[in-house]
């Protein structure tokens, strides 16, 4: 299995719709296709040599894009993930509200680790036993990623960036994960159940009240703190027993292996 291939396609539908608009900004990258969708920006990648479609990218077809996924550039990863947003019919079972007002609530004496550094953290210290962040750009008590081997086993909820889908650092995380409430969210998000599949508890993205005002903040160098009083953070959480059945199924995988092996 593969997240990227499973996320593309549960979208095989839609493969035929046209892209509207694109604009790769400073800090993140905005594609309107069925709606507006986001991916974070990453420019620090030696592979990243452009986009040879660039300025012809209105009127292509989604699938084109989605294939930007399949790459280890991280402009092209950007513009895919963006697609993939702007194509992802919201669930019926989202719920309005904020993933750290959740963890406020929930998170008391439990142990939380970041992948990402979220202005909010600094809310929860009171709250939760411990706050750890792991950053590929550690700031001051930070946590190097290469870390993140070591310090996983040890949290009680794991709360990742979406931007780990941008530089393809998701799957091991989530493997590492497996058997911890795992939540992830931010605006490069996908907010799709396939994400379950994936061990995922909660997953929380963002949907534009505006499209084109978005738009036209990110085209402009703008940054979360310009648009977010133009979008709605929403999350979706996966019933219990799903997870209970992925770690069964996990469990039957590894007994299988040990089996075949001797």
């Amino acid at each position: 299995m593969d997240i990227y291939e499973d996320l593309i396609s549960s979208l095989k539908e839609d493969f035929e719709t046209k892209v509207s608009n694109l604009v790769v900004g400073v800090r993140w990258i905005a594609v309107i296709t069925k709606k507006i969708g986001l991916s974070m920006t990453y420019d620090n990648n030696k592979h990243m040599t452009g986009v040879e479609d660039a300025g012809y990218f209105k009127g292509k077809k989604a699938f084109e894009l989605l294939e930007y996924l399949k790459t280890f550039d991280t402009l092209k990863i950007g513009i895919g993930l963006a697609t993939l947003n702007s194509l992802i019919k919201i669930p019926e079972k989202c719920e309005k509200f904020n993933v750290f007002d959740y963890l406020l609530e929930k998170g008391k004496d439990k142990k939380i680790l970041f992948i990402g550094h979220f202005e909010d953290i600094e809310k929860l210290k009171g709250v939760a036993k411990e706050v750890v962040v792991i950053e590929r750009n550690p700031k001051e008590e930070d946590y190097l990623d290469t870390f993140q081997e070591y310090l996983i086993p040890h949290s009680d909820i794991v709360a990742i960036t979406g931007s780990t889908f941008a530089n393809k650092s998701i799957k091991r995380i989530l493997e590492l994960s497996k058997d911890k409430y795992t939540i992830v969210f931010g605006p490069s998000t996908p907010l799709s159940e396939v994400l379950f599949d994936y061990g995922v508890d909660m997953i929380g993205g963002m949907v534009a009240k505006n499209d084109n005002k978005v738009f036209d903040i990110i085209s402009q160098g703008g940054s979360i703190r310009n648009f977010k009083n133009y979008v709605d953070f929403i999350t979706l959480k996966r019933r219990y027993l799903w997870k209970i059945n992925h770690l069964i199924f996990i469990k039957l995988k590894i007994w299988r292996k040990f089996y075949l092996l001797f």
